[in-house]
């Protein structure tokens, strides 16, 4: 039998297979673990170097931003300092070296704040303010912003003391110094502007208020309160127009929003309730006010309290109601008394004329002729007060014609001799009587020289009295006269000698006792000359006479006295007139004028029976009085005028009124009467105003027909209005136009080429009259647009383009005024 002892067995050999195995496994495994330990130590190797890389330019890049950051903070105009948590300098810029003189040496990372503090808390006014605010900002870590400290040089700095965090944790500080020197210099002197106007305007009690675009109160000055009671607090928030307006006051102040949208400036009136419920009157000047872009945001308005004003007004306009209505009541009194006397006048003044065609002797011509002076002398007394009336109210109307004031004064000394017992000699020595031939309205140069010799007559008991006058320089066809009348009366004293033209008044008390008056008369007289362009003066001296002076300038007659003729008239027409007289001496002196004309007529003594008489007969004229019983003028004709039925419904009335009121006139007018006759009245002054009514014919070579019209280019009605018939004065502005109006133009072209626009306007103001005098209105507005270029720079900018059209305007106009003027002349 084998020993099979020394042979492995099966499972020792299966064992150090599986052992060979395993070494195997892990002698591969150690080669892999190699291979990857040195894959993955060349990637480390490889990251490091990356990483090194990295760290470098990190380096780099936080080194150049290091010195981007340390350049902006040197270079920024605010001195800056940065301390760490320990309060040590991290860094220091250059401005704040500059502002404390300090240098960079001095001064570098590492240093303590504390001893930069005690460096340079010496350039401060108040070292102490300064240390409080570095003690509490580094001690507490407490902010403070905007703290205003002074340099001893007295610069302003506006200084921020302020802890820097990470999150929560407290890394540093920054200091920071801002010199503000001149932008508190600047806001100094604003506020002290404000203040300064601000103090004027409360003196000037204007009340100044801003509002939004909703009238929302923004702002409410102290003014503003006072004048209407609310407290500035009460009043910021508040709508304005539902505190202070009602509803008429609305509507106003809107219309002045929608003026302010556009930008412009408002000034305006309106009512107002103040806190006590109160109505005030302001005046209001609203002006827009705009935000950075332009747009506006709301409007300041300027409140100036006018309530006392207001209320003046309506005194004044009470006041001018009651004087209207007492002036009325004046005007019906002097009417009154007007027809009252100049009836009876009337009568005795015409029943003098109807006396001249009896063929009386020498010695009663004479009686009718002193008759007929004293008449006048009377109407001349009566109408001192008439017609100051009338030239107070601006009523007096002029009625210019060709006279000789020589022949008026001539006159008037023999009415005035003749009505005295005095020892005075009378003396005209008006110098070539030929040279007093001139275009004016005889009753007002009768009414100066009566005045004037009555007022000497009254002062003078003997020596003489002299009328001086002549013609002291002439200017184409106008010329310039001067009179005196020399006394050697009582004298007036130096100290009554302005009074003497004032109404109502006389040189004293005593001299009023003494020699009675109505103190109109030198008043009168001063108003009519100044109505003549002219001027009065007195000169004397107590005890030894006066001299009265006066100028004025006038046309010059084309006729010379010799040549001149009485008007005398035609009867064209002999159809029945109806006379409506109360008074009958006036009934028997308009009787004798028609049966002197061959003209039929009846006579009715009040409205009633004229109205009886019109439903019977057909009339051709109807003169009218107009104050008369039972019924008037005025109701009489419009009952006429009213009846359609009736066939003298159009016939031509004439009212007949012995007031001299223009009033009077225009009503007669307005009732439907077609013409207007005031007594006392001449036969001529009859005939000529029924002249146009072809009843009788003016027997002059004047040809021209009483109906011309004036060219259609001219206006017509003003012309009218301006001339009425009087075609002398008309003919004589036309031609005293034409021969001066190309001068001034030329003048007026010179100032506006030189820029010269104070001379400019001012011939501009002056040519205005003379368009409109000649019909030409459209260029009279134009100089009134012209005039205004001295105050208006729009006007001024447009004024040489205007010009041009002027001037075309104006060479038309001219040949139209020219051939008009033809005419007027009767060339």
């Amino acid at each position: 039998m084998e020993n099979k002892s020394n042979s492995p067995s099966p499972n020792t050999e299966d064992k150090i297979q599986l052992l060979e195995r395993r070494l195997k496994r892990e002698i591969s495994a150690r080669k892999e673990a190699e291979k990857i330990l040195e894959s993955k130590s060349l990637e480390l190797l490889k990251a490091n170097k990356t990483l090194n890389e990295l760290n470098t330019q990190l380096e780099q890049q936080v080194g150049e931003k290091g010195q981007i950051l340390n350049s902006l903070i040197d270079n920024l105009h605010t001195g800056m300092v940065l301390l760490d948590r320990q309060g040590l300098i991290v860094t220091i810029n250059e401005q704040f070296k500059s502002l404390f003189k300090v240098s960079g040496d001095q001064f570098q990372g590492g240093i303590s704040g504390k001893k930069l503090t005690s460096e340079i808390q010496d350039h401060f006014k108040s070292p102490e303010t300064f240390n409080d605010v570095i003690f509490n900002s580094i001690r507490y870590n407490r902010s403070a912003s905007n703290r205003e400290l002074v340099l001893g040089s007295g610069t302003i700095l506006d200084c921020d003391f302020i802890p820097v965090y990470s999150e929560t944790k407290f890394i540093g500080q920054l200091w920071q110094f801002r010199e503000v020197t001149d932008e508190r210099i600047a806001q100094q002197k604003i506020q002290e502007s404000e203040e300064k106007y601000r103090g004027i305007i409360e003196n000037m009690e204007l009340g100044l208020l801003e509002v939004d675009l909703d009238h929302t109160i923004m702002r409410a000055y102290e003014s503003f309160s006072l004048m209407t009671g609310y407290s500035p607090e009460e009043l910021v928030g508040k709508n304005a127009k539902k505190l202070f307006l009602d509803d008429h006051s609305l509507a106003l102040m809107s219309a002045q929003d929608e003026i302010r949208q556009t930008g412009e400036q408002s000034i305006y009136e309106i009512q107002m309730r103040t806190k006590s419920g109160e109505k005030i009157w302001v005046l209001i000047s609203g002006a827009p006010y705009y935000d950075n872009e332009g747009n506006v945001i709301g409007s300041i308005g300027v409140h100036y309290n006018i309530t006392s004003r207001k209320k003046l007004e309506v005194e004044l306009r009470r006041a001018r109601e009651e004087a209207e209505t007492a002036r009325a009541a004046e005007q019906q009194f002097l009417a009154n008394m007007s027809h009252e006397i100049r009836n009876p006048l009337n009568a005795i003044i015409g029943l003098t004329n109807l006396l001249y065609d009896t063929e009386p002797s020498k010695q009663q011509m004479d009686h009718l002729n002193n008759i007929k002076n004293s008449s006048e002398i009377l109407l001349g007394l009566i109408s001192d007060v008439l017609d100051f009336s009338k030239i107070a109210t601006g009523n007096l109307e002029l009625s210019e014609k060709e006279i000789n004031i020589y022949n008026i004064v001539e006159g008037i000394l023999k009415i005035v001799g003749f009505n005295t017992n005095k020892d005075i000699k009378f003396i005209n020595k008006l110098k070539d009587a030929s040279k007093f031939d001139v275009i004016a309205d005889s009753t007002v140069f009768n009414q100066i020289f009566l005045n004037l010799l009555g007022n000497a007559l009254k002062f003078t008991e003997n020596g003489s009295i002299t009328v001086i006058g002549e013609r002291i320089r002439q200017y184409g066809e106008m010329a310039e006269y001067a009179f005196k009348i020399v006394d050697t009366g009582i004298g007036i004293s130096a100290s009554r000698q302005d009074d003497i033209f004032e109404s109502f008044k006389q040189a004293d008390k005593e001299t009023k006792l003494k020699y009675g008056g109505t103190g109109l008369g030198l008043s009168i007289v001063k108003k009519l000359v100044l109505a003549y362009g002219g001027d009065v003066q007195v000169q004397s001296e107590g005890g030894k006479g006066t001299t009265f002076e006066f100028n004025v300038v006038l046309p010059i007659s084309r006729i010379p006295t010799k040549e001149k003729t009485v008007a005398s008239y035609t009867i064209v027409s002999k159809g029945r007139m109806l006379i409506v007289e109360d008074n009958s001496m006036n009934q028997h002196y308009l009787s004798g004028i028609l049966s002197g004309w061959g003209i039929p007529f009846d006579i009715a003594n009040n409205g009633l029976e004229a109205l009886n008489f019109l439903e019977k007969h057909k009339y051709d004229m109807i003169l009218m009085d107009i104050r008369m019983p039972k019924m008037d003028g005025y109701e009489t004709t419009i009952r006429l005028r009213s009846n359609n039925k009736n066939a003298n419904c159009q016939t031509p009335i004439i009212a007949l009124t012995a007031s001299a009121q223009v009033d009077e006139k225009q009503r007669a007018l307005d009732a439907g009467m077609n013409d207007h006759i005031t007594k006392p009245f001449l036969p001529d002054d009859l005939a000529k105003t029924l002249s146009h009514y072809n009843i009788v014919q003016n027997d002059d070579n004047d040809t021209r027909s009483s109906k011309f019209e004036f060219a259609k280019q001219l206006d017509g009605e003003h012309l009218n209005e301006l001339y009425g018939e009087n075609w002398n004065r008309a003919s004589r502005m036309f031609e005293l136009y034409l021969k001066t109006i190309d001068k001034d133009v030329d003048e007026l072209e010179e100032h506006l080429s030189m820029d010269k626009w104070d001379d400019f306007a001012g011939i501009a103001h002056r040519l205005k009259p003379s368009f409109a005098m000649v019909g030409l209105n459209k260029l009279s507005e134009q100089m009134n647009y012209f005039q205004q270029a001295n105050d208006s720079v729009s006007i001024r900018s447009e004024a040489k383009e205007e010009f041009k059209k002027f001037k075309k305007d104006y060479i038309s106009g001219n040949k139209i005024v020219a051939y008009e003027g033809a005419i007027l002349f009767g060339l």
